[in-house]
This record gives C-alpha cells, structure tokens and sequence, in this order.
C-alpha cells in the first residue's frame, strides 16, 4: 500500500436492512470483520444506524478501567496455540541477522 492511500469504511447505501444487520451478527460471530463481507455489511449498517458504538478503548485498557489484571504481552500466546511473542522476536532477529546489507550483492 502507498504512503498516500487512505482507507475509510464503507458506506452503508439509505436501503440496509437493520433487522437482517442484527440477525447476521450473531451468525457471524466468529467471523472477522475484515474477512467476512457478511459481518463487515452488518456491522457498518448497525454503525450507521446509531445501533451499535465501536469500542474506543482497547482490551487492555477496558481491563485495567474494571480494576482485572491483564497477562502480560510475554506470556500470552497466540490463537491456536501457536508460539508466544517471545519466540517470534527471537526468530525474526535471527532472520534479520540473515538479510543481506544494503550495499551487498544481494
């Protein structure tokens, strides 16, 4: 993507259906909204209609507001039980030590 591109949410035409929004939500709640063309027309729609707020605040910060104590960015691990943050770093250091330099050959 260029340094000049802008991206906006689409917008939701005077013609969506807000009952079959809220209908689709719940059916495509494992979906991601920027996989899922389904969930992303749902959720814009409920967006626009004032039904639904995005959250404003990122996970972290809603659990320290409720006083929860939230793992540490170390230990968690990601989905599917993939390797921890720990484990990527060391491995993308490693693979930058394998780069070629900039005036190489390479």
């Amino acid at each position: 993507m260029r340094e000049d591109t802008i991206v906006t949410p689409p917008r939701v035409c005077r013609f969506a259906d807000i009952a079959l929004a809220h209908e689709q939500m719940p059916e495509h709640r494992a979906c991601r909204i920027g996989r899922c063309v389904w969930k992303a027309a749902a959720y814009y729609t409920l967006i626009e209609a004032g039904r639904l707020a995005p959250q404003s605040l990122t996970p972290r910060e809603r659990a320290a507001a409720r006083g929860l104590e939230f793992p540490p960015l170390d230990s968690q691990v990601l989905a599917g039980g993939g390797p921890t943050l720990q484990t990527l770093c060391e491995v993308l250091d490693k693979l930058s030590l394998a780069r070629p330099s900039a005036g190489g050959d390479g």
